[in-house]
C-alpha cells in the first residue's frame, strides 16, 4: 500500500494557499511573519510540498498533447491556428509559483542551514523549471530572482531578458540544486526532486536551448547565436556541451527496468502502481488511499489515442534496419507493419497480437477508439482501471532513459558522438527489450528520416537522425514531441496540410477487411452508400463512411486519414512561440513586447 503522508501534506497545503491573490507585486502569506514561519522542517517541507502541485504537470498534461506521430479526439490550439494575444493570458496563479519560490529563498535565512538546505535546493529546482516552461512558450522572458514590492515600478515595468540570458540563469539555478539536494530523501525519495533530477532537468534545459538556437539561428527568434551575459559566452554550441555534460554525470548510475520479459517490460514499466526507483528519477504520485487518481487509461481508451504512420515507420524492423529496406513497405497493411518490428511497437500500440492485461483473448481494434488504426495501448492496464478518473499508476515525470538521450543528442549535434556513447546510451535502452543493437555511430542516412527531419543538420547528421528516432519510439506519448518538433525548426509537421490530415493504416480499396488476418472482418469502408450486407463480426464503430471526416489518401485506397478537413496554417515567422498575452503588455504599458509576428488583438 502506497504510504500518503506527502499527499496529505499537499492537501492540506492547497487549501492554505487557495485565497491568496495577487501577481508579482504581494507578498505571498502577508499573514505570515518569515523570521519565524520558516524556522522548522515541517514548515520548510509544507511550504515547498507546493511546488509539486503548482509546477509539475499531470499525467494528462503529458500524455495527452498531440504532436505529428500522436492524436487525441481534438487537436491543440497551435495545430488550429487558434493561439491569440487577446484569448491567452497570464493569471495570477501563473507567477504564483515564482513569487512562493522567491518569498521563501529571501526569507528562510532564520532556519538552522543544514536544515534548509534540501529545501532551498528544491526551490532553486523548481524555478528552473518554472523558466524553463515559459521561455520554451514565449521565448524572451524578464528573469525575477526576488519579491517585487508594489512600489518597486521599475521592477514592475521590466522589460524581457533575452531567452539565452534567462536560460543560463535556470541552469545556474540547476547547479545550485544539485548541491544542496540530497541524493536521495529518507521518505519517499522517487517522488521528490533530487540530485539526479537536477542533473536531468539541466540536461533538458540545455538541449533544448541550444538545439532551439541552432536550429532558428539568423532568424527573429535567435537573431544572435553567441552572445554575452554576465561575462559568459553562449551559443548553440555552450548550451549543448552544458547539456552533455549534466546528462554524462548520469550515465551508468542507474538501470533500466526489466520486468519479467523482454516481451513486455517497457509496456509493464508503465503500469507499475508504485514508480521504478531505479528509472525512474522524479514521479508524481497517485493514490487510492488519498483520493487522488487520474483517468489517463480512461482516456487512452476512449479518447481516440491513436498513433499515425508517420509513428509506425521511426520503428525499426527487428534486425535494426528501416522499414524503406523492405518491398512494398509505402503499401503494407495493419497486420503486415507489425511483424519483424522494435518490440516496442507491439508493446505501445493495438497490433493484431495485443491482448490487455488481465485478458486471455485478443480484441480486434475498434474505431471508436482511434482515428488511424494505430490505437495507442501506451498506459492500458487491466479493466479494473478504466473508470474516468479511477487510475492510481504513478506517472514518471523523469526517467533515465532521457538522460541517455539527451546525452546521445547533444553529444551528435556536437559532431562529438563516439561508439562507446552509443553503447552506454542506446543501446542500454535498447537492451531492456531485446531490440538489436547500434553499438556503432550511424553514418548512414535513412532516406525516411532525412524526409521527417529535412532541416537537420551537422557532421554526424545520420547519428542525430537515429537518435531522433531512438527518442520519438522510447519517449513516445511523455509529452516530449510537440516541443522536440518547435526546437528542431520542424513544427510545420504539426500541421499536415499537404496529406489530407493525419495518416494511418494503409488499405488497399473500399469494403470489408480482415486487419487481424484471423479470417473475420473487423472493419468496413465505404463512400456514402453502406453496403446492405455487413458481416456480423464488424462493429458498428468500425463501419466507416470515408466520405465524413475520413478520408482515403488516394481516393478510394490508401492511408485512413482523418482530420482533413482542417484549415491548417503553419507561419514559419511566428508559430514557434506563443503570443505574449495583449493585456500584459498594456499593463506594463508596452516594456513586454509582442513576439514576431503576432499582433495584440485576434491575429
Amino acid at each position: 500500500m502506497k504510504k500518503i503522508k506527502y499527499f496529505i501534506g499537499i492537501l492540506a497545503l492547497a487549501a492554505s494557499v487557495a485565497s491568496c491573490e495577487g501577481f508579482l507585486t504581494k507578498v505571498p502569506e502577508t499573514s505570515l511573519a518569515p523570521d519565524t514561519y520558516f524556522s522548522s522542517k515541517d514548515a520548510m517541507e509544507l511550504w515547498v510540498n507546493r511546488y509539486y502541485s503548482l509546477i509539475l504537470e499531470s499525467a494528462a498534461d503529458l500524455a495527452e498533447v498531440n504532436s505529428d506521430v500522436y492524436l487525441s479526439r481534438s487537436l491543440s490550439a497551435i495545430q488550429k491556428g487558434t493561439r491569440t494575444a487577446s484569448s491567452n493570458s497570464w493569471s495570477t496563479s501563473t507567477f504564483a509559483p515564482l513569487r512562493y519560490i522567491n518569498y521563501q529563498l529571501e526569507n528562510d535565512k532564520g532556519c538552522a542551514e543544514d536544515v534548509r538546505a534540501p529545501y532551498d535546493g528544491a526551490a532553486y529546482f523548481f524555478r528552473a523549471y518554472f523558466y524553463y516552461q515559459m521561455v520554451r512558450q514565449y521565448g524572451d522572458m524578464p528573469w525575477y530572482d526576488r519579491v517585487i514590492g508594489s512600489a518597486d515600478e521599475e521592477l514592475l515595468k521590466k522589460p524581457r531578458d533575452p531567452r539565452g540570458y534567462v536560460m543560463m540563469k535556470a541552469l545556474e539555478d540547476c547547479d545550485k540544486a544539485y548541491e544542496l539536494l540530497p541524493e536521495k530523501w529518507t521518505s519517499d525519495p522517487t517522488y521528490h526532486v533530487s540530485k539526479a533530477a537536477a542533473l536531468l532537468l539541466k540536461s533538458r534545459i540545455a538541449l533544448f536551448e541550444g538545439t532551439f538556437r541552432k536550429y532558428h539561428e539568423g532568424t527573429e527568434y535567435v537573431p544572435q547565436d553567441v552572445q554575452e551575459f554576465d561575462g559568459q559566452t553562449i551559443s548553440s554550441t555552450w548550451f549543448l556541451e552544458q547539456a552533455a555534460d549534466a546528462a554524462s554525470k548520469l550515465l551508468g548510475t542507474r538501470t533500466l527496468y526489466a520486468g519479467s520479459s523482454t516481451t513486455t517490460a517497457y509496456r509493464d514499466f508503465f503500469l507499475l502502481e508504485d514508480a521504478d526507483p531505479s528509472e525512474s528519477i522524479l514521479a508524481r504520485r497517485y493514490s487510492a488511499d488519498a483520493a487522488i487518481s487520474h483517468g489517463l487509461q480512461f482516456d487512452q481508451k476512449n479518447g481516440r489515442r491513436s498513433a499515425t504512420v508517420r509513428m509506425v515507420n521511426h520503428y525499426l524492423t527487428s534486425t535494426g534496419k528501416s522499414i524503406s529496406t523492405v518491398a512494398g513497405w509505402e503499401t503494407l497493411d495493419y497486420f503486415s507493419q507489425f511483424q519483424g518490428r522494435d518490440p516496442r511497437m507491439a508493446q505501445t500500440l493495438h497490433g493484431p497480437a495485443y491482448i490487455q492485461v488481465g485478458e486471455s483473448a485478443h480484441a480486434s481494434v475498434d474505431f471508436e477508439r482511434t482515428w488511424s488504426g494505430y490505437r495507442s495501448v501506451k498506459y492500458v492496464g487491466d479493466n479494473s482501471h478504466e473508470t474516468a478518473s479511477g487510475y492510481t499508476i504513478d506517472f514518471n515525470l523523469m526517467r533515465y532513459p532521457e538522460a541517455l538521450l539527451n546525452y546521445a543528442e547533444a553529444k551528435a549535434e556536437l559532431g562529438t558522438l563516439t561508439d562507446s556513447d552509443v553503447q552506454a546510451t542506446i543501446d542500454v535502452i535498447r537492451s531492456r527489450v531485446g531490440m538489436v543493437l547500434m553499438k556503432t555511430v550511424p553514418t548512414t542516412v535513412d532516406p525516411i528520416m532525412a524526409e521527417y527531419y529535412p532541416n537537420a543538420k551537422g557532421t554526424q547528421l545520420a547519428a542525430i537522425l537515429e537518435v531522433r528516432r531512438e527518442r520519438t519510439v522510447e519517449l513516445f506519448a511523455e509529452g516530449f514531441r510537440q516541443w522536440d518538433l518547435l526546437r528542431w525548426g520542424e513544427g510545420k509537421w504539426l500541421c499536415p496540410k499537404t496529406t489530407n490530415g493525419f495518416q494511418g493504416i494503409y488499405v488497399s480499396g473500399l469494403g470489408e477487411i480482415d486487419l487481424d488476418k484471423d479470417g473475420k472482418a473487423d472493419l468496413l469502408l465505404y463512400n456514402k452508400t453502406k453496403p446492405s450486407s455487413i458481416s456480423a463480426t464488424i462493429s458498428v464503430d468500425s463501419q466507416i463512411d470515408v466520405s465524413t471526416g475520413w478520408s482515403l489518401s488516394e481516393g478510394t485506397k490508401g492511408y485512413l486519414c482523418y482530420f482533413g478537413a482542417e484549415d491548417y496554417v503553419w507561419d514559419e515567422g511566428k508559430d514557434y512561440l506563443w503570443p505574449i498575452p495583449a493585456n500584459q503588455i498594456v499593463v506594463t504599458e508596452g516594456a513586454l513586447t509582442q513576439n514576431p509576428g503576432w499582433t495584440d488583438s485576434t491575429m
